[in-house]
Order: structure tokens, then C-alpha cells, then sequence
């Protein structure tokens, strides 16, 4: 299974939720699954978020050399999954490229009690506040998705409907 995390610029949250989905797979020893990130408007080659860095040393995860990239058709072919911070990127996913109408969701609903999907907080440029609300939703929101997996998984390792769909 190949998941694809997507924000704006591939810089804060989507690579965020990238690192943090790998800790969590390594962690729980999942196998069959690979993790990336992209970006809608990335800058290629920029470094990541040094706040978003801090936070996973902060956490005791490994930060792996990584550098913004802009998504791409063969990102999308390669996902099998696709999840967006914001719902403005998952339309913008479905207007480019029609064949994600099946496989994009907002990471949003798997906040715990996630009801109504807010949008993943963009930090990027502002106060350390929005850098913490952003970390702490994406934080619960990757445990949520690893929780749904686990609770979901059939004898072929992958989950019976899942990811959870909006509709």
C-alpha cells in the first residue's frame, strides 16, 4: 500500500505527516506499507520546516535528508492512497487529475471525534502557536490512521475499508 501525503508546499505539514507515519509503521512493525509527500504549489529542493524538524527531535524521531517536491502524475499513479491537509487540495487533486475521485481523503477525519473534517491548520510563516495546533492535529490525526489500520486489517494485511470515507 503506498500512501501519499499532500499539502501547499511540502514543507511543514505534509512532511510532518510523512515522518510521523513511518516512525508509527516502524514502531508497530506494519509491513506492505510505503510513505511519501508532495506538495501542490512546492518550491523543488527546498529544505524542510526547521519548527517541524524540531518537533520530531522534540519526539525522539529520526529526520531523514529531504527536500520539497512538487507533486506529480507519477505521484498520483503510485498512491494508492492520498491524503490532503485542506479540502481546497483535494479539489484542486480531483480537477487535475480525475482518477483521485476514489482515492483522496482529508486527514482531518482521523482526529479523534472528528465529525464535521476541519482542515489541517497551515503554520507555515506564522506564530508558534499555529506550528503547535498544526503539529498536535496531524500528530493525532497519523495515530488515528495507524489505529484504523490496525482495528481494519484482513488476513491480506490490507483494511477492509479503509481508509474511511467521508461520503
Amino acid at each position: 500500500m503506498n500512501i501519499l501525503f499532500v499539502c501547499s508546499g511540502n514543507v511543514s505539514r505534509s512532511f510532518l505527516a510523512e515522518m510521523l507515519l513511518r516512525h508509527e509503521i516502524s514502531r508497530k512493525g506494519l509491513k506492505g506499507i510505503s510513505v511519501s509527500s508532495a506538495g501542490i504549489h512546492a518550491a523543488p529542493g527546498s529544505p524542510p520546516d526547521p519548527r517541524m524538524v524540531s518537533y520530531l527531535i522534540k519526539e525522539g524521531i529520526p529526520v531523514k535528508a529531504r527536500e520539497a517536491k512538487q507533486i506529480g502524475t507519477e505521484d498520483i499513479d503510485w498512491a494508492d492512497w492520498i491524503f490532503v491537509m485542506e479540502h481546497r487540495h483535494g479539489e484542486i487533486l480531483r480537477e487535475t487529475w480525475p482518477e483521485t475521485e476514489d482515492k483522496v481523503e482529508h486527514l482531518g477525519i482521523y482526529l479523534p471525534g472528528a465529525q464535521d473534517v476541519d482542515d489541517i491548520v497551515d503554520p507555515f510563516g506564522r506564530n508558534s502557536y499555529y506550528y503547535r495546533l498544526a503539529q498536535s492535529q496531524i500528530t493525532m490525526a497519523v495515530k488515528g490512521l495507524v489505529e484504523g489500520f490496525l482495528k481494519e486489517k484482513t488476513q491480506a494485511g490490507i483494511p477492509a475499508g479503509w481508509p474511511r470515507s467521508e461520503s
